[in-house]
């Protein structure tokens, strides 16, 4: 069973959904006027409505354990297969990790010869105690052709204060990337859903103490989902702040691990309805299973590809 409620949240109005639902079909119709039928797409099942190629990407923290950590050669040279590959299979997004060493102009030209553009990317913007060169981030954003970027995730804070003191560091270097004609996103795991300080949660105070023309949010379905969260709630708490989604499966009969997308329990097509038309990327992902050799990223690609548009893989 698909994974689409939770009893924690009380949801929102019933007009709010449907209003969404309407513009979400707006923003998809114009791909494909109904699914392919399970013959023409083959045996995997996929979203009520596919989503274009265009608003597609994936974060390329699926393929760590396959690019490696280095700056060497060959790292670069396994960081291009990638992206080759991912070419390959229909992909035109990908959102970046780590440039392996590259300057941006020589990943911008990777980028440039397999016809991708980089939707977003992951970089560490630092934290009140250590804040990063912003400046810098933003100009090599500028050459990689990045609008949205964020660090990958934030840090697991214990107090209140500390998190409002963060959520006023991440305004100001929104601020920066706004003048900059760029967006600053949070991206959260579980402890930003887990973590509460009366009836607000963590990812409450980075919302309401950032302003919305600084800061948005990459929504991480997984995470959200496993921290016992309502995707759809948060939709409807915070409407088109949520430009972007990870779009990470869970798998509740093999304890609750991330699971490659659509073979899972959560229920995209009700969370995507309830979202409209305001997502900018729908963003696949699957964590590493270091050291398991079991798992091909590449399939989790082609598979989460396959899902999201509706097609064979």
């Amino acid at each position: 069973m698909k994974v689409t409620r939770n009893l924690r949240h009380t949801p929102r109005a019933v007009l709010v959904a449907a209003l969404s639902a309407l513009l979400f079909l707006g923003l998809v119709g114009t791909a494909s006027a109904a699914p392919p039928s399970a013959d023409a797409r083959g045996s995997s099942d996929c979203v009520d409505r596919p989503v274009p190629a265009r608003a597609v990407s994936i974060q390329l923290w699926t393929f760590a354990e396959f690019i490696g950590f280095g700056t060497d050669e060959a790292t670069q040279a396994r960081h291009e297969e990638v992206l080759r590959r991912l070419s390959e299979m229909g992909y035109r997004n990908v959102e970046p990790f780590t440039l392996s060493g590259m300057t941006a102009e020589e990943y911008a030209a990777l980028l440039r010869e397999y016809r991708l553009k980089a939707s977003g990317r992951h970089v560490d913007v630092g934290m009140p105690a250590e804040p990063a060169d912003i400046g810098q981030i933003l100009e090599e954003n500028r050459v990689l052709g990045v609008k949205y970027f964020g660090s990958g995730g934030t840090p697991q804070f214990t107090t209140e204060a500390e998190w409002i003191a963060y959520a006023e560091y991440l305004d100001t270097v929104g601020e920066q990337a706004r003048k900059a004609g760029q967006w600053l996103m949070v991206h959260n795991h579980n402890w930003e859903f887990e973590t509460t300080f009366g009836d607000r949660t963590a990812f409450d105070i980075l919302m309401q103490h950032t302003e919305r023309r600084h800061v948005v949010s990459q929504l991480d379905l997984y995470w959200a989902v496993f921290a016992g969260a309502d995707p759809i709630d948060v939709i409807q708490e915070y409407g088109n702040r949520i430009r972007l989604f990870h779009v990470k499966d869970l798998n509740e009969e093999l304890d609750r691990r991330i699971e490659i997308v659509g073979r899972g329990d959560i229920d995209f097509s009700s969370i995507f309805r309830a979202a409209g038309g305001s997502t900018r990327y729908f963003v696949v992902e699957h964590d590493p299973r270091f050291g398991d050799p079991s798992f091909d990223p590449f399939q989790a690609a082609r598979e989460g590809f396959a899902y999201l548009t509706c097609t064979s893989h």
